[in-house]
């Protein structure tokens, strides 16, 4: 294959594709790789790969990539499933990644190929949102059928039976009793039908109550209420922003529940004109400097990733940990 032709088939290549030095250093890019992850023309080459990391993964990939030099093995695409990379705008985009070793010229480089995979995962998160609205109104409608079918129908029986029995009934006062609760009878299967009528036009709750209920839920777990600060609107967020701001913030407040051990956290939300903002201080013990990437830090690297954004974590000014979550809003 001519050096030409070579050159062209790595243009060509629908993926990001970079050449990396055993130092770590980029010394070859293709143009899809410098528009994934926003630099300029050329800008890439001479950049550490490990630029490329999120922040609070970096130390570690420090790490793990010269353990790979060490010991280099080609890894298929796929096998890294939940990585994230950042981009020159610090924004995180989740990502397939494949290593291939090669030697050229004497030195051992590596192609590292690195598939976007955001619409993917959109499209299957969407996909989970759609299948737990169509959950809830099969149970709603579920419910509202046996509160119609089997309740109702029972204590229409036994009104009837009642009315039966107070026919006979002596003296007047025990009748009279027995009438009572026959009236009582009917109201309840008229407040039951309310509440079915009620469950099929039900609406989800507005982003406001759900943040509401979700600080009262944490606020038992964590022994104290945490303090809360809201700038703008909330309640008119597309649905699928919302799952996931409120989401971030559950997964936050539940890591420092487990881990931080803290007797104070300020939770911070602000609407801009152009982006939304989440922030979480606690006073607890703080961040290790390389925290273990559970499926919690990534989901909320994910859900930031998925909206153009971008999470972080650093230490607090005197103690504990600062969590924030930026995403974009357009229109």
């Amino acid at each position: 294959m001519s050096s030409h032709l070579a050159r062209a088939a790595f243009d060509a290549n629908p993926d990001a594709v970079l050449v990396v030095a055993a130092d770590g250093r980029i010394i070859d890019a293709n143009a899809v790789a410098h528009t994934m992850f926003r630099y300029g023309d050329g800008a890439l080459i001479g950049c550490t790969v490990d630029a490329l990391v999120p922040e609070m993964a970096r130390q570690r990939h420090v790490g793990l990539r010269q353990s790979f030099a060490d010991a280099p093995v080609t890894r298929p695409m796929g096998l890294g499933m939940g990585l994230m990379a950042e981009r020159a705008d610090g924004s995180n985009i989740p990502v397939e990644i494949s290593l291939s070793p090669i030697e050229v010229d004497g030195h051992q480089v590596v192609i590292v190929t690195v598939r976007d995979v955001t619409e993917r995962l959109a499209d299957r998160s969407e996909s989970r949102r759609n299948a737990a609205r169509l959950q809830l109104l099969e149970d709603r409608e579920r419910i509202g059928r046996d509160l119609h079918d089997m309740v109702i129908q029972r204590l229409f029986a036994a009104g009837m039976s009642l009315q039966a029995v107070a026919a006979l009934a002596e003296p007047a006062s025990v009748a009279e009793r027995i009438m009572g609760t026959i009236d009582a009878l009917d109201d309840t299967i008229r407040d039951i039908r309310n509440t079915i009528f009620e469950l099929h036009l039900r609406r989800d709750p507005a982003p406001s109550e759900r943040l509401s209920n979700l600080i009262n839920d944490r606020t038992d777990l964590l022994g104290f209420a945490p303090t809360l600060t809201v700038t703008g609107e909330l309640d008119d967020l597309a649905s699928e922003l919302v799952d996931d701001l409120l989401a971030t913030l559950a997964e936050a407040l539940s890591n420092a529940i487990r881990h931080a051990a803290p007797t104070s956290v300020a939770i911070v939300i602000e609407r801009r004109d152009d982006a939304l903002c989440l922030r979480v201080a606690d006073d607890g013990v703080g961040i290790p400097d390389d925290p273990p990437r559970g499926h919690g830090l990534n989901n909320m690297l994910w859900r930031a990733a998925n909206h153009g954004g971008r999470c972080v974590w650093f230490p607090g000014d005197e103690r504990g940990t600062v969590m924030e979550w930026r995403v974009p809003l357009i229109g």
